[in-house]
């Protein structure tokens, strides 16, 4: 691919973070680093961190006008973060990742070469590709996530049947042809890419890139149990075709565990 993006247009890059104060300036500095020739905005959206991050950010605000900040107080959760993120960005190109040093600012660059070269609407840095690296996935994680692509697979519109990483936070896309249906995304819904995919029913032209998926900068990951609730509750709004709001089908799993306990 080269190391130069091949583009004239702004680049937004959207990071949302909780207590990512040690990872932050890493980041930031090799994404600057990597995309020198273009212009660049970093909007960083942040669900009140407690550990001093948004502080942090504030003082790279004043030394570099690029960096913007969205500081979240009394709601929370990464599809909206993201939503907002997508929301705010001034860039036609957006790119996606996470926060954590996990994604190689590099994967941006090339993500951006396919978007434009190829006249896609999102390129998906995939974990599973057969020149990706998942160095930084445990073996509970990568059984995990293949058991989710594998429900997603086939819950999604066939036209994305060719994608092999539907829980990727590394994501670049085109502003103009998706925010119609990031508008839509249910903001109480954690993987962004799936509510997306879900709700544009293949409309969009999609390929993948490899990813090298790295261990954490610093800290431990975010994932538990709330996570796992979360996309099953996706996986069936989405096979109910959206008929069925979140909360219902929520409140019925619920009803039907106490149900079965009763009965046990």
């Amino acid at each position: 691919m080269g190391n130069k993006i091949e583009t004239t247009q702004t680049i937004s890059i959207v990071l949302p973070t909780y207590n990512e104060r040690e990872n932050i300036t890493p980041l930031i500095d090799k994404l600057f680093e990597t995309i020198k020739n273009n212009q660049v905005e970093i909007i960083i959206v942040d669900d009140n961190s407690s550990d001093g991050t948004t502080d942090l950010i504030r003082k790279m605000m004043k030394q570099d006008g690029r960096i913007n900040l969205i500081q979240r107080i009394d709601r929370a959760g990464l599809s909206s973060a993201i939503k907002e993120g997508v929301i705010f960005a001034s860039g036609e190109i957006v790119a996606i990742m996470d926060s954590d040093g996990q994604h190689e600012a590099s994967a941006i660059l090339n993500a951006v070469n396919v978007l434009e070269n190829n006249y896609l609407d999102i390129v998906i840095g995939s974990r599973f590709l057969d020149k990706s690296n998942i160095n930084g996935l445990s073996s509970h994680r990568k059984k995990g996530s293949s058991l989710a692509n594998k429900l997603s697979r086939l819950s999604l519109s066939s036209r994305y049947k060719h994608i092999t990483d539907y829980m990727s936070g590394c994501i670049v896309l085109r502003r103009h042809s998706c925010i119609q249906f990031i508008s839509k995304v249910d903001v109480n819904g954690f993987k962004f890419l799936y509510e997306l995919l879900s709700i544009s029913k293949g409309l969009l032209k999609i390929e993948e890139i490899p990813l090298i998926f790295q261990p954490r900068y610093h800290g431990k990951s975010k994932l538990d149990v709330a996570i796992l609730w979360d996309f099953v509750i996706s996986l069936l709004h989405t096979l109910s075709l959206r008929s069925i709001p979140r909360r219902a089908i929520s409140f019925g799993i619920v009803g039907l565990s106490g149900v079965l306990v009763q009965l046990l």
